[in-house]
C-alpha cells in the first residue's frame, strides 16, 4: 500500500511556515520604515535624515523588538530577535533619527503581508 496522505499535509505546513517567516519583526519593521519615510517627508518641514534607530515596544512596556535602519533601507537588528506573537500588540514604534528627533506611531496588529523583501 502506498501512503497518499503525507503531500497535503507538508502543502498546509510549508504554508503556514511561510506566514510565520513572513511576520518577523525584522520585516515589519522594513516595511514600517518606508512607510514612516513617506510620512514623515509629507508632513514635515525639517529634513528627516537616515539612519534610524527604531524600537518597538508591546502593550505591556516590553521592548520587542531594536534595531537601526540605514538610508538603503536596510534593517540591522540589535541582539536576538523575539517571536511575534499577537499579545504585543497594539505595539508603540519609537523612531529616532541622526539629528534625535523622535517619532512615535501606533502599530495596532502584525499583518501576515507586511513583508517588503
Amino acid at each position: 500500500m502506498k501512503n497518499t496522505s503525507s503531500g497535503l499535509g507538508t502543502g498546509i505546513k510549508n504554508k503556514w511556515q511561510e506566514a510565520l517567516e513572513a511576520m518577523s519583526y525584522r520585516n515589519i519593521a522594513r516595511g514600517l520604515a518606508d512607510e514612516m519615510m513617506g510620512f514623515i517627508r509629507r508632513g514635515e518641514s525639517r529634513k528627516c535624515s537616515p539612519p534610524f534607530k527604531m524600537v518597538i515596544i508591546d502593550r505591556c512596556g516590553t521592548v520587542v523588538f531594536e534595531c537601526k535602519v540605514s538610508k538603503g533601507g536596510k534593517v540591522r537588528p540589535f541582539g536576538s530577535a523575539r517571536k511575534i506573537e499577537y499579545s504585543h500588540f497594539p505595539a508603540t514604534a519609537l523612531l529616532t533619527d541622526s539629528s534625535f528627533v523622535t517619532r512615535t506611531f501606533l502599530i495596532e496588529q502584525a499583518a501576515p503581508n507586511s513583508t517588503n523583501n
